[in-house]
Parts: structure tokens; C-alpha cells; sequence
């Protein structure tokens, strides 16, 4: 398994067009090789682009480990409707990795992603919510959010192997 898996899962790198030139790289773990080639797209507003060389420098492959640059380009992706990014910078954000707690922002990233079908997300905020109910009213009702975990529950007991996918949830 990648290390990128767990912050972007397995299919992180199928697609349905020619695969960007990181691509290769990345799967083979060639870290060091992939940066410059994420720099380049990254250049070119490739939000995935960003949310892969943000786990890098969470992680520390190929780049230096900085959680604060990996927070701040999770949220250059995240604003650009990338959802493991958004998830990943509701977890940051949760966890304060590269940037203060903020636990209602967090909620709001954590929702958008969950709405988007990371289940990831979802039990994040499942439990963010479990532990700080005030995060619920702001970005979401609690009604929203209970019926946000039974729509990918539902999805997980169909197909526990199948990644959630958006269209399902609507």
C-alpha cells in the first residue's frame, strides 16, 4: 500500500484521461522524483497537484516535514473543490497539525467533503461532534449530519469495499 493511500485512498491516481506526469513517480514511491513534477502542475492550479505535495510535506517524502506548509497547500486544494484535501484540512485543522484547533472550520471542511462522499470525513466529524457538540448549527443542522452518517453507513453495508461516490448520496 502507498503511503499516499491514507490520505487519498487506493484510487487516488485512477483516471479517466491520460495520468499527469507525477502520477508515475508517486505510485512507484519515487518520491524526490515526483516533487518538481507536482511543482510544475501544482504551478498550473492542479488542485490534486496540491493535495499530494500537502501529504508529502506532512509526511515528510520528498520535501522537508512541514505540517504547516502541508496545512496551507490542503487548503489551496480545498478551495479549489479537491475533496481529500478537504478532509484532510478538516483533520489538520481538528488535530491542530500546521494550524491552531479550529474545530468549527474544521466541521465546515469535514461536512463539504462528507457531502462530497469521503466517509473518511464523515466519521471524523461523527466524532468531532460526539466530542464538541457546539461545531453542530453552524455550517449543519444535526439532523443533516445523522442523516449524512445513515446515507454512507447505507453505502458501507452495500459495498463496504466501494468508495462512496456523490451522486449516491443526493
Amino acid at each position: 500500500m502507498n503511503i499516499l493511500d491514507s490520505f487519498f485512498g487506493a484510487d487516488a491516481f485512477r483516471e479517466d484521461a491520460a495520468p499527469a506526469p507525477y502520477v508515475a513517480p508517486l505510485e512507484r514511491r519515487d518520491y524526490a522524483a515526483a516533487v518538481p513534477l507536482l511543482k510544475v502542475a501544482m504551478n498550473k492550479e492542479d488542485a490534486r497537484a496540491m493535495g499530494l505535495f500537502a501529504a508529502l510535506s506532512a509526511l515528510g517524502r520528498g520535501v522537508d516535514k512541514n505540517p504547516e506548509d502541508a496545512c496551507a497547500w490542503f487548503r489551496q486544494a480545498a478551495n479549489r473543490d479537491h475533496v481529500p484535501s478537504q478532509a484532510a484540512l478538516g483533520m489538520c485543522l481538528a488535530g491542530g497539525l500546521g494550524a491552531p484547533v479550529d474545530r468549527k472550520e474544521a466541521a465546515y471542511w469535514l461536512y463539504r467533503a462528507g457531502k462530497a462522499g469521503s466517509m473518511q470525513a464523515i466519521e471524523v466529524l461523527g466524532a468531532l461532534a460526539y466530542k464538541d457538540n457546539s461545531i453542530v448549527g453552524e455550517h449543519f443542522t444535526e439532523d443533516e449530519l445523522c442523516k449524512l452518517v445513515m446515507q454512507l453507513r447505507k453505502l458501507a453495508t452495500r459495498n463496504p469495499t466501494a468508495p462512496a461516490v456523490s451522486a449516491q448520496l443526493h
